[in-house]
């Protein structure tokens, strides 16, 4: 099969999380940490800090850049991203599943530093899969995104399986011993194991509220106006990173055109959605903690 190169000199990351998944309160001790000192992660005295091996501490410092949690200014040190501001004042602990779909769509949108993250909600289709199908195809079209040949299978097959990990394992009892190694964004819902398979699933209508679509809307488009199907078929769109069904996707588009927030035209075959509040992504987040 002949592979056609998407771009060249692309930047790309793997295996930024040192083969660590996101583990239960490793966010919320990075964002306090981070905000208590901007040195935190500065040669040894993150892992004492974070109480953690040095391994782990790198790997809390990838995901709460790569979370949009924080920013790094060279010579200066990690700071609390606005986002990660709010997060911090409103959801410490990461208790609201608003939260969390925030983090998941900024790390999927992130290609820079989670590019396997960004290759699978984008491209990848099979709604059912076993590892190795997975693999073989973030490999393929690894090729094709970045131009380059020459990789690491080793660190590719780490993402995949640290991917698969963050999304589908789910605690099994409540007193489960495994209960900490477990990525809070398995409870969004969107990816199940069974035995050798992996799937993908539709996310309980509960567990997401309107703002979240509001949310993934501004960042796809900073437009005025997206068109219905680019924002729920179209890249990263709704259908894909927030694995939503068409019927669960309309219901969110009626609360959030009662809410006063869009307007949808149905006219002449247009479908097109009108943003009537000119929101930041920072505002979507505020907006939702304060109610």
């Amino acid at each position: 099969m002949k592979i056609v190169k998407e771009n060249v000199n692309i930047k790309y990351k793997l295996k930024g999380h040192e083969t660590f998944c996101i583990r239960e309160g490793w966010l919320s001790k990075g964002i306090k940490a981070v905000s208590e000192d901007a040195k935190v992660f500065a040669n040894m005295y993150g892992a004492d800090a974070l109480g953690v091996g040095s391994n782990m501490a790198k790997a809390i410092r990838y995901w709460l850049r790569t979370c949009g949690l924080t920013k790094e200014i060279s010579g200066k040190g990690v700071f609390l991203s606005e986002f990660g501001e709010m997060v911090l004042q409103y959801d410490p602990y990461l208790e609201e599943n608003f939260t969390l779909w925030c983090i998941h769509i900024n790390l999927v949108r992130n290609k820079e530093n989670a590019t396997i993250w960004y290759l699978f909600f984008r491209f990848y289709q099979l709604e059912e899969f076993t590892r190795e199908e997975l693999e073989s195809f973030i490999m393929e079209q690894f090729v094709k995104y970045t131009g380059i040949e020459d990789f690491s299978s080793r660190s590719m097959k780490d993402d995949c399986s640290v991917l698969l990990q963050m999304y589908s394992k789910e605690k099994l009892t409540a007193n489960d011993p495994e209960d900490k190694k477990i990525c809070p964004l398995s409870k969004l819902g969107i990816l199940r194991k069974n035995r050798n398979f992996y799937k993908r699933t539709v996310p309980d209508y509960s567990s997401i509220s309107s703002e979240v679509l509001l949310y993934l809307m501004e960042e796809c488009s900073k437009e005025r106006a997206v068109s219905m199907e680019e924002l729920y078929s179209g890249q990263l769109g709704a259908r894909s990173v927030l694995g939503i069904s068409g019927s669960m996707f309309q219901e969110f588009l009626q609360e959030l055109e009662k809410e006063g927030y869009i307007d949808v035209n149905r006219t002449a075959g247009l479908d097109m959605i009108y943003k009537l509040k000119q929101l930041s992504g920072k505002d979507i987040v505020q907006t939702f903690y304060k109610k």
